[in-house]
């Protein structure tokens, strides 16, 4: 049977009602600008009416409701965006790890420029060119022994920075290990949180966003599935293998695999090979071991091809005032051990005197330079690739600015795609003031009108209670 009190229960269930809607509206309000975070809604919902049908339903007609309660505080989010974005952003963090990458090759190989390897050799010719001119003048020979020492060096530079780039790749790619088990970790423990707080029937709102951002985060570093378990935990996999599971992860390891001692990624559990198929994980390795690699082996091969070829003419041409073939290598190291970019030189007798650079091929001609000349006509034979030296490493030179164009391209549309999906994100989850602003002024009124009910309740009771009592007496 309806008591008298009736109508303050119904007051006092709107006033906590509006109460907590005001709650959620300020704490949206206070997080508008924190990294995401996911507008929260409470949920009101009319309570149970009374009487339910029943023997002991009352004779009065209808059924009168008993007020409203928050049913649940609910997360705004769409998950099928969630899923596009960090597909999409799989992506993003390859092609972003790639263009730094290329960008750095691009300072390395400095090309074009006045500073760069093509002036050098270019410096090297016109040296040998001279000298065929003035093959008795020692100054001449001089210019040209340094102007092979300055050729060598950039080419050991080269190399050098090459492989520094490598070593620097390697250890970009073990700090993204390191961030993919700190962040499967958090994730391990914020499931176990959601887990016990949602088997009470609560929702962990802003447990979830935090996770959700560790998920963004993470899908940019590696290749990774994300799947909600009926619990409320989230299943975390590369390719297929489980890295987070309930409030427990997997982790991976970088083992450092000889000769170079670079990072072999590995499952810390068996030591078996983690499948990286995307993320700026993938586009570490490939920089590390192909696109780095591949222009150390343009470099050597450059390299290896020019001291080749100048060393078969020097050795066959005819020191200063000799009167044999020289036998003497312009550049070393000598056969068995392979000429690279690394380790070119300027030979050791070549070094002790500049009177040891063949000039000549014929001893008994005074002031013959013409093995000089055949040596600086190298610049335009077509020994390499099917065209000249300074072609190949134009060619090198060109293939990289095409490479870097193309990563460039590839993160401006990535960041373009990102930014569409994040835009239709935000106009879900994201807060606007003006709305949370009107939600504040709607739940106020309906606060202040809870509070008028009571009120008038409170105002009813009395009558009832003390003013027809005295009418009693």
């Amino acid at each position: 049977m309806r008591t008298t009190f009736f109508g303050l229960e119904i007051g006092r269930s709107a006033l906590q009602a509006q109460q907590r809607a005001l709650d959620v509206t300020g704490h949206n309000i206070a997080n508008a600008n924190a990294p995401g975070y996911t507008r929260q809604d409470a949920v009101l919902t009319a309570t149970t009416p009374f009487a339910m049908p029943g023997f002991n339903k009352p004779g009065t007609p209808g059924q009168v409701g008993t007020g409203v309660k928050v049913t649940e505080i609910r997360r705004l989010r769409d998950a099928f965006i969630d899923i596009q974005i960090r597909t999409e952003a799989k992506s993003t963090g390859f092609w972003e790890a790639k263009q730094d990458a290329l960008r750095k090759l691009e300072v390395i190989v400095n090309e074009p420029s006045d500073a760069g390897l093509r002036t050098v050799m270019d410096q090297f010719w016109a040296g040998l060119q001279e000298l065929s001119k003035n093959p008795d003048s020692k100054s001449v020979r001089a210019v040209v022994r340094q102007r092979g020492i300055a050729l060598a060096d950039t080419f050991n530079h080269l190399s050098r920075q090459l492989t520094e780039l490598q070593v620097d790749t390697d250890s970009n790619l073990r700090i993204k290990v390191d961030e993919t088990n700190n962040i499967a970790k958090q994730v391990a423990s914020l499931n176990d949180q959601i887990i016990k707080i949602e088997n009470t029937g609560d929702k962990a709102n802003d447990l979830r966003d935090k996770r959700d951002l560790l998920v963004d985060q993470l899908s940019r570093i590696i290749n990774m599935e994300a799947v909600e378990e009926k619990n409320g935990g989230l299943t975390l996999a590369i390719s297929g293998r489980v890295l987070v599971e309930g409030k427990n992860n997997n982790a991976i390891s970088a083992v450092s695999v000889p000769p170079a001692g670079y990072a072999d990624i590995q499952w810390a559990a068996d030591g078996t090979a983690v499948m990286i198929k995307s993320g700026s994980m993938k586009s570490l390795l490939d920089v590390r071991d192909i696109i780095v690699n591949d222009y150390i082996g343009y470099i050597d091969t450059l390299a290896n091809t020019l001291a080749t070829q100048i060393n078969a003419l020097h050795s066959a041409g005819r020191v200063l005032n000799g009167v044999g073939a020289s036998g003497i290598d312009f550049f070393e190291p000598a056969p068995p051990v392979v000429i690279s970019a690394a380790n070119i030189s300027v030979s050791a007798a070549v070094l002790a005197s500049e009177n040891n650079i063949a000039a000549a091929t014929n001893a008994s001609a005074p002031g013959d330079g013409s093995n000089a000349l055949l040596m600086a006509q190298l610049k335009h034979s077509n020994i390499l690739a099917g065209g000249t030296m300074d072609d190949y490493f134009r060619g090198v030179a060109g293939q990289l600015g095409v490479d870097s164009q193309e990563a460039t391209r590839m993160v401006d549309n990535q960041t373009i795609l990102e930014a569409e999906l994040q835009n239709r994100r935000q106009a879900l989850s994201g807060v606007n003031l003006d709305e949370e602003m009107t939600n504040m002024i709607r739940f106020q009124h309906g606060y202040n009108a809870a509070a008028r009910v009571v009120t008038v309740m409170d105002e009813m009771i009395d009558t009832i209670v003390n003013r027809l009592g005295l009418v009693g007496r």
